[in-house]
């Protein structure tokens, strides 16, 4: 029993006490005071009675709000939190579908270059020189287009991966410089080598390209 209830009581049982002494009272004078006495003593009791209810419905009431006001905070700080982690996927995925583009476009150059026939009889000279300066070219692209993904991204999603397709894409312009230099050789054993070095780089580059995809569509399907 708290120390409140305890006073309130006590107090009910002097007003009780009082009224009972009230009662007995003998003589009209002694009586008036006895019951005023005893009144005053009702309207205390009734009056402390109902402060320590309204006290307690005050603190209940209290306890209540900074439930529901704590509630409403981790409420907003779950929504904040799901609406990070939406941004973040985004992004994510955002940049995936970029490094995929970049991985399929070397892709197709790695794997052109793999089987590119070097002395096609059925074409003029010009135009398997004009094949070599569009690959060297579309290489170049390939790795400023990389470049320039890169510098776009802002946290360390698909670190791994990007870093296959960044050797991926060193092993491919050496390809695409090899394919080019072939058409410039000085001598037949010149041109097997580079003809053996761009089949290698470009080789390379396809099996770094294909790590590379493989580990991007392991990563997305993670949660």
């Amino acid at each position: 029993m708290s120390t409140a209830v305890l006073l309130l009581t006590v107090l009910a049982a002097i007003t009780i006490l009082g009224y009972m002494i009230a009662i007995n009272s003998h003589g009209p004078t002694r009586l008036s005071i006895s019951y005023l006495l005893a009144t005053v003593l009702l309207a205390g009791t009734v009056w402390a009675t109902v402060q320590h209810v309204n006290s307690g419905l005050d603190k209940k009431n209290a306890e209540e709000l900074r439930r529901l006001e704590q509630e409403k905070r981790q409420a907003e700080a779950r929504a904040r939190s799901q609406e990070q982690s939406l941004i973040e996927s985004k992004k994510r995925l955002a940049f995936a579908g970029k490094l995929n583009s970049v991985i399929a476009e070397g892709s197709g150059l790695a794997t052109m270059m793999m089987n590119t026939d070097l002395r096609d009889y059925s074409v003029e000279f010009n135009v398997l020189i004009a094949r070599a300066t569009k690959a060297k070219r579309a290489s170049e692209r390939v790795a400023k287009e990389f470049e320039r993904i890169l510098s776009e991204k802002t946290n360390d999603y698909y670190d791994e991966s990007a870093a296959l397709v960044k050797e991926g894409i060193e092993n491919l312009t050496e390809a695409a410089k090899f394919y080019y230099l072939y058409f410039r050789s000085d001598d037949a054993a010149q041109e097997k080598l580079r003809e053996r070095m761009m089949r290698r780089k470009a080789r390379d580059s396809y099996e770094l390209f294909k790590n590379a995809g493989d580990l991007i569509a392991v990563a997305s399907e993670s949660p």
